[in-house]
């Protein structure tokens, strides 16, 4: 109603309102305000009402006059036009400070501008620009502007500038373009857009405006950003990331495959929801729960269930991510699957109980506080824990006797201080001896103990019996030295006496009575010193207590007794048969013969660490011996087989003039350390037991010793051993005289023929032997030329002895032929047949000579 009459007649006047209809809403409110009469006029805004301005009257109505008319109507143009001004006055206000505010914000875009400010005009040549540094173009303004960018940029930005143009023809800006210059040896990445320049109704001939940004920092973050996306999008761990309330707000596609839950439904969900945590193990769900709130960063292994139903092993990173404020954003989660890991575990924990349980050795795992959590059947044994004991109720302290328990108390500090112990330890035993266990203990990661005993109550009692045993060869090697000592000083004094007795025997013929009893009494002495040397002589025969044995345990023994004094890195190696080989022996003599040949081996072996430090011990069996190669110690029996026992080092080696002399009495290379007499014993013992030896040697290539001893028969080696009967030829009661022209070989022969029995006596010369035998032909039953010269001068010996017509054999030697005696009496002719290599032959004939001399 107001409002139509203020369109219709620009006011509003109502001298009654009583006639204004009945349950309107301006009846309603005139009514309740008392009105009467009543006159308004409207406010404008431009064509719109915005007000209106009204007189009302409650006394008594009025009518109203066109003065009153014209009244309302001035004072609500003034009113309009007042609140107009105002209206204006707070929009021109709003507008300063918009204005303002937009100035401050060009000025910020001013200060902030780009690095690079071009305009164009529509054809694009420059007529703006605008530098900042650091300087993207070194180029001055007047090298730019009035030029088009072909000019003066690179190819590639010159095209991107183009198609930026293009774009804004066509839309009225252009795409951010980007591109890459190499500036000073780098790679730059900047940033192109492009807008209008200027906004009037001809837009294209107004030209372009060209921002230029150095965007390589950002773009680098960007592309390791992305890079980082990619990685963890194929990354075979779980990742997830969370805001700072814990809620889930990503998950890589591993982490959406492992859990079997969407990435919609993990959204906004507590990572313990989504591992299931509480499925598995609600202690480790609160557990993770209280340190998401507790802690920054930790790592936890954790068993998880899928939504499958699942159960897997993860290992939990958890890092929480921060801004560059330092306050909390979130965290991220790096989950890695250790199922096939912790199967493992468990399966190598399978495996090491059930090892444990099988193993030989004692084992046992204490808790920190002394109780056990572990006991194989072994230990259960030494410990004395039957097998139906539950040990979850014992303690070390229960189950080790007292002795023991006071041990301990020495043993932990120690293991406390350095982790681990390992000693002799003792077990008492009632009513038998004691065990004794080599006893390991460690400090394990989880402050458990793990013991390992093994026993080594018989190695102790090999060690002991090693001692005794080393001890009695100590004494024998000692009387073998002091019997060669006796007997080589008989032999030599023996040697003397008999150029006296053969003197007192010629001077009786020439003297008078006087000197004949005088040389009667000195023959006496000389007889008795005859006689004392003959026993004297007897020290060097030892009685041998030959047996029939397997010869595998006697060389495993003498190895063991050796070991111990190797020193560095040298390497004793032990090769033996897989069956018996018997042979009779005395094993004490068998011990003397290796261990002197493993201690000159040893001797040998280059000084310091060195990993060609070896020694190498062989047994085998030689069936069938050929006399094809020579022997430096006795000779073959034809009769005999041979097991062959090698001794081969990678030490010095030896000289061909060391070789010559290595068997020579007193000769030693070991100065002060050496008596000389090993080697000399050896070839005594091999010859006593028709055994031989071979020396293989080079400088500076080591030394191969190769010891042939005979083979014990199957028929006669059980009846010799129960008889006690020798093999070899007896020669006891034979006197015999050894000629020859070299030392060495009558040293050699002297003892062989020394260790059968025989006594012996050398000299140098067919002149000395014949003397010898005319000044006293009782003395003496048999000469032995040994002598490996010339024919020529094997000739001379014959010749000799054929001139003398002595009544005594005489056995010569030459390098081919068979035995024969050299006298009338033995043999027609005397021909010479005995070789070094037949010395099995000479034993032979010299027995078989004094069993026809005892008969006659």
């Amino acid at each position: 109603m107001f409002w139509d009459a203020f369109r219709r007649d620009g006011m509003l006047a109502l001298a009654d309102t009583s006639t204004v209809p009945a349950g309107s809403d301006i009846h309603n409110i005139l009514v309740q305000q008392d009105i009467k009469s009543m006159i308004a006029a409207p406010l404008w805004n431009a064509d719109d009402i915005s007000g209106f301005v009204g007189l009302d009257f409650c006394r008594k109505a009025r009518s109203f006059g066109a003065r009153d008319c014209a009244l309302i109507r001035s004072l609500a143009a003034s009113l309009s036009a007042a609140l107009k001004h105002r209206q204006q006055t707070r929009q021109q206000a709003r507008l300063e400070t918009d204005l303002q505010t937009a100035l401050d914000r060009i000025s910020s875009m001013v200060r902030a501008l780009p690095e690079l400010l071009l305009e164009t005009d529509r054809h694009g040549v420059v007529v703006g620009f605008h530098q900042s540094p650091p300087l993207i173009l070194a180029l001055a303004p007047e090298e730019v502007i009035g030029h088009p960018p072909e000019q003066f940029l690179p190819p590639h930005v010159a095209a991107i500038s183009r198609k930026a143009m293009a774009q804004v023809d066509a839309s009225g800006w252009s795409e951010t373009l980007s591109y890459t210059i190499n500036i000073d040896g780098r790679a730059k990445r900047f940033a192109l857009h492009a807008t209008r320049r200027g906004a009037s109704a001809s837009r294209r001939s107004q030209g372009y405006l060209f921002v230029v940004r150095d965007v390589t920092e950002s773009y680098e973050q960007t592309h390791h950003l992305r890079l980082l996306g990619r990685m963890a999008d194929l990354s075979s761990n779980l990742i997830m990331l969370t805001d700072e309330e814990q809620r889930v707000t990503w998950m890589n596609p591993a982490a959406i495959a492992r859990t079997g839950i969407s990435l919609d439904a993990a959204l906004g969900r507590d990572p313990v929801d989504i591992l299931r945590l509480d499925t598995s193990d609600s202690s480790a769900a609160d557990d993770l729960r209280h340190k998401l709130k507790k802690f920054d960063q930790f790592k936890q292994d954790v068993a998880a269930t899928s939504w499958t139903g699942l159960p897997y092993w993860v290992d939990l990173n958890v890092q929480s991510l921060t801004n560059a404020e330092g306050k909390l954003q979130g965290y991220m989660i790096v989950a890695s699957d250790v199922s096939l890991h912790k199967l493992a575990e468990a399966r190598a924990l399978r495996e090491r109980i059930s090892t444990m349980d099988l193993s030989d050795d004692a084992i046992a795992i204490t808790q920190p506080d002394g109780y056990i959590a572990y006991m194989n059947s072994t230990m259960r044994r030494v410990m004395y824990v039957s097998a139906d004991t539950p040990i979850q109720t014992l303690t070390w302290h229960d189950i080790n006797p007292q002795p023991l328990r006071d041990q301990f108390a020495k043993i932990l500090p120690e293991l406390y201080s350095q982790g681990q112990w390992n000693g002799e330890v003792a077990f008492p035993q009632q009513n038998a001896a004691d065990r004794y266990f080599d006893m390991s203990i460690w400090v394990q990661s989880d402050g458990t103990f793990l013991t390992i005993a093994r026993e080594i109550t018989a190695r102790k009692a090999s060690e002991k019996n090693n001692a005794l045993l080393r001890e009695q060869l100590h004494i024998a090697q000692s009387r073998q030295q002091i019997a060669q000592l006796a007997g080589g000083l008989a032999h030599d004094i023996y040697n003397f006496m008999a150029v006296i007795m053969h003197t007192i025997e010629a001077m009786k013929q020439d003297s008078g009575h006087t000197t004949h009893e005088s040389l009667a009494r000195i023959e006496s002495a000389s007889a008795q010193v005859l006689s004392l040397l003959k026993n004297m002589s007897k020290l060097s025969t030892r009685e041998a207590q030959r047996s029939v044995r397997d010869i595998r345990p006697i060389v495993k023994q003498s190895t063991d007794l050796l070991r111990p004094s190797l020193g560095g890195d040298a390497e004793l190696t032990l090769t033996l048969p897989d069956d018996p080989i018997n042979i009779l022996c005395d094993q004490t003599e068998l011990m003397q013969v290796l261990i002197n040949l493993m201690i000159n081996a040893r001797d040998a072996l280059p000084l310091g660490a060195c990993l060609c430090a070896q020694i190498s011990v062989c047994v085998d069996r030689l069936e069938r011996p050929e006399n094809n190669f020579p022997l430096d110690v006795g000779t073959f029996w034809p009769e005999h087989r041979y097991t062959v026992l090698e001794v081969r080092d990678t030490g010095i080696g030896l000289s061909t003039e060391l070789k010559k002399k290595m068997f020579d009495p007193y000769f030693s290379t070991k100065g002060e350390h050496g008596t000389g007499l090993g080697m000399s014993i050896v070839s005594g013992i091999l010859l006593s037991n028709k055994a031989a030896l071979r020396v293989q040697s080079e400088p500076g290539k080591g030394t191969r010793v190769q010891v042939f001893w005979p083979i014990a028969s199957d028929a006669s080696a059980p009846e010799l051993a129960a008889a006690g009967v020798e093999e070899t030829p007896s020669l006891v009661g034979l006197n015999v005289l050894l000629a020859g022209d070299d030392e060495t070989d009558l040293t050699e022969m002297s003892k062989l023929l020394s260790s059968a029995g025989a006594e012996v006596a050398s000299c140098a010369t067919p002149q000395e032997a014949i003397s010898a035998v005319q000044d006293d032909p009782g003395n003496w039953d048999v000469i032995v030329v040994k002598t490996n010269t010339a024919t020529p001068s094997v000739d001379t010996w014959a010749k000799s002895f054929r001139q003398a017509e002595l009544s005594i054999p005489v056995i010569l030697t030459v390098a081919e032929g068979s035995l024969h005696f050299a006298t009338p009496s033995a043999q027609n002719e005397n021909d010479i047949v005995f070789h070094r290599a037949d010395a099995a032959s000479v034993l032979e004939t010299l027995s078989h000579h004094t069993k026809l001399r005892t008969t006659h």
